[in-house]
Formats: C-alpha cells, sequence, structure tokens
C-alpha cells in the first residue's frame, strides 16, 4: 500500500519540484563542505569546545569531502565550483564565460583589443639596425593567433583584433626593412587546420605546432644565408619522438571555466631519437645542468596531470624565464643565436639548441639585467624574436633595448601568459 502511494506521489511531480530538489541537493552538497569550520566558530563563540555536533561533522566531511573535490575545509580548491559552472553553462549553450569565449570550432580564447605598435616597431627595428651594423642576421617571427586571420569563427556579436594588430606591426617592420616570417600564411600554405594546430582550452600552439614552427625558422634562416645548410634530420619529426597523453591538461582558458565546458586537452612531449648533449645554464632558477635533450631542454617535473595546478607546457626550455643559456658543443652550426619571446616560444625555442652551439634566450617581461651591455659582450650573429598576437606591443617587443629612446615605454607584463 505504501509503495504505491509512493508511485503516485512520483508520477505527479512536475519539472519545477524536480528543479527545487536538485537545488536542494546542490545546496546540501556544498555545504557539507563548509559546514565543519562553521559549527567551530559557533562552538568557540559560545565558549565550548563542540563534541558530538563537530564529530559528526567530520563524519559527513570524512564521506563526501573526496567526492566534493576540496582539498580541506577551506574551500581553496575552486575547481569544484568551477566545473560545476562550466557544466551549467555548457548545458546552457553559452559561449561565454568567466572573460571567456567559445569559438565555433569549440575553442576558448580572450578577446583583443587594439593595440598601438609605433614603439614596438621602432625598437625591433633599432635592434635590427644594430645586427645590420654588424653585418649579422635578424629575424622576427610572428606565431599563428588562436583566431584564424581569414575565418571568422566568433561568436555573434563578438570583435578581435588580434590579427589587426599583427598586420599593423609587421606592415610597419617591412617598410623598415625587417625580415619577417609570418607563420600565419605558412599555416595557410601547408594547409595547418587551426582546430589541430592550438589546444582547445589553452591561447598557446600544440608541441607538434611548436616543432613545426622551429623548422620554418631553420628554413627562414637558410633562404637568407644566415646558416649553411644542415643534415636535414635535425627537422625531421620522424626523428623525433612522441609521447602523448590523454586527457592531460586543462590551459590557462580552460582554468578559468573548467573541465566540462570545452573538454580537456591531450598533451604531446617531442624528444630527438638521435644521440644529444647539451647544457643549460639558469641562474635564477640554480640551474646548471649538462646532458641529453630531455635532461636539460625540458623540466619533466612540470609534466603532470592536475587539471587546475599544473602546466605542463613549461616544460619545454623551463617555462617562461628571463634568461636562459644553451650551448652544445656538437651542434652543426658554430654560431651564436640570442632570442627573445614570450611562451609561445618555449618549444621553437627548445629545439634550437640542436642546431646552434651557443643559444641564449631571454623573455623580456622576466628579464633583469642590463641588456645593452649584454648585447654588446654576447655579440649575437643571429637575432630572433618570437611573439604571438596576443603581446604585440608588449615586453618583447616594446622594450627599450639601448636604453636611449626619449619615448621610452614600461614594458608590459601579461598574467595570460602563464
Amino acid at each position: 500500500m505504501k509503495s504505491k502511494v509512493l508511485i503516485n506521489k512520483i508520477k505527479h511531480l512536475n519539472s519545477k519540484k524536480i528543479a527545487a530538489v536538485v537545488f536542494l541537493i546542490m545546496v546540501f552538497y556544498v555545504g557539507s563542505a563548509t559546514f565543519p569550520p562553521a559549527v567551530k566558530s559557533i562552538a568557540r563563540f559560545l565558549g565550548g569546545e563542540p563534541h558530538d555536533i563537530l564529530a559528526m561533522a567530520n563524519e559527513i566531511d570524512s564521506e563526501y569531502r573526496g567526492m566534493l573535490g576540496f582539498a580541506d575545509y577551506n574551500l581553496r580548491n575552486k575547481g569544484f565550483y568551477i566545473n560545476l559552472n562550466g557544466l551549467m553553462a555548457r548545458t546552457m549553450g553559452q559561449r561565454y564565460m568567466n572573460e571567456r569565449v567559445k569559438l565555433d570550432n569549440g575553442h576558448l580564447t580572450h578577446i583583443r583589443g587594439t593595440r598601438n605598435i609605433t614603439f614596438a616597431a621602432t625598437q625591433l627595428t633599432r635592434l635590427y639596425d644594430k645586427q645590420l651594423e654588424k653585418g649579422n642576421s635578424f629575424l622576427f617571427v610572428l606565431a599563428p593567433y588562436q583566431i584564424p586571420k581569414y575565418e571568422n569563427i566568433l561568436p555573434a556579436g563578438y570583435k578581435d583584433y588580434g590579427n589587426q594588430n599583427a598586420d599593423d606591426l609587421l606592415n610597419a617592420l617591412k617598410e623598415n626593412g625587417v625580415p619577417v616570417l609570418d607563420l600565419r600564411e605558412e599555416m595557410r600554405s601547408d594547409g595547418i587546420d587551426h582546430d589541430d594546430a592550438f589546444f582547445i582550452t589553452d591561447h598557446h600552439w600544440k608541441p607538434e605546432t611548436g616543432f613545426w614552427a622551429y623548422t620554418k625558422i631553420i628554413e627562414s634562416l637558410l633562404s637568407v644565408g644566415a646558416i649553411e645548410p644542415i643534415d636535414p634530420f635535425y627537422t625531421e619529426i620522424e626523428k623525433f619522438y612522441i609521447e602523448t597523453f590523454q586527457d592531460f591538461f586543462l590551459g590557462a582558458h580552460g582554468k578559468r571555466t573548467g573541465s566540462y565546458y570545452a573538454g580537456v586537452d591531450d598533451f604531446s612531449v617531442i624528444t630527438p631519437t638521435f644521440d644529444t648533449e647539451l647544457s643549460i645554464k639558469i641562474a635564477s632558477r640554480d640551474i646548471d645542468i649538462r646532458g641529453e635533450f630531455s635532461e636539460t631542454a625540458l623540466n619533466k617535473e612540470r609534466i603532470q596531470k592536475d587539471y587546475f595546478t599544473a602546466n605542463p607546457h613549461a616544460a619545454y626550455r623551463h617555462g617562461n624565464i628571463g634568461f636562459t643559456q644553451f650551448r652544445n658543443d656538437i651542434a652543426p652550426v658554430d654560431l651564436k643565436v640570442l632570442t627573445l619571446g614570450d611562451s609561445f616560444s618555449n618549444v621553437p625555442y627548445a629545439f634550437l639548441p640542436l642546431v646552434f652551439s651557443a643559444c641564449d634566450q631571454m623573455d623580456m617581461r622576466h628579464y633583469e639585467g642590463d641588456f645593452a651591455e649584454y648585447y654588446s659582450e654576447y655579440d649575437p650573429d643571429i637575432v630572433i624574436v618570437l611573439v604571438n598576437p596576443n603581446h604585440i606591443a608588449l615586453a618583447n617587443t616594446a622594450y627599450d633595448f639601448f636604453g636611449d629612446s626619449p619615448e621610452k615605454q614600461e614594458a608590459l607584463n601579461d598574467s595570460e601568459d602563464e
């Protein structure tokens, strides 16, 4: 009899009642994580110590805390809430969440406004002129943008100026005679699709795309006569081993929207199959190592699966560091190279030391030395600057390299990059 009554009640439940029940369950789940510290506070305010009630709270906590995803009583692990919010946003078909936009291809991005490129163009030209005066080589490399230049994949009503900013800088550099390598055009020429080239949850290109960029840099240096031809196996992907970790990475955009809003990404580690011997020195981190590529150009400790705290992309070249020095006694090209770049450069710049005997690398957002003094002493044969359209007119381009610009502009950091 009781079972029939229960069945009849269930049949008469409407959608509003069901939604109310689901809401109450969620409130209970979230509340159960904050219940123990609340009990402690009340008990201490009353001048006593909770016993039976606190014991019950701890029992609840030990049973459900792991399921809720909280590291401890303090809600320090915000991942649970971000995931819950992202799941609801995805269910409702939202294209915007926490300052991130979902593109038509399902990738997440951050909208960019217009930037004044005048100072950046001036400073890069000055650096190029210094190289030219010495009879040395210079190359500016523009990384591709997560939003394609020739295809509109933004939701209706959104406008992004990243590619326009990049075009403005490239046009100014070309007018000044600066050699440029536009990897957006190279992608188009090589038939590389943006969906395959970039992470879904991050603004960076995949390691495979970064390796491709490294080969394009070598090709460009060869084409302008900056270096002599080298053995093809240094740039043939078939001579490298690719280890791919499935569902391993939640990028910078994904950390704001959770693992359910757009999903998670695979992550690849690329290492040479041939013998290598490099040395790397990073004084700011007390790193001075000699060994194979995987022991020097990679920081294996960064290759971890932890969606909300880990960033395996920073494993390449040890991440965003102000000043790094590579040396390679068995390199095919005995030249001194200076590379400047943002986080997009981490992957391609990790492979450059395979080719060059001396490779000093800078990220001007974190470099604290006197660049003019360093440049004069090091006297690089080749200077390469690589940035992506996110960072047009920021620290790695808009930097007063020689400290003599009357219109000196403060170089900006971009927290988006970590």
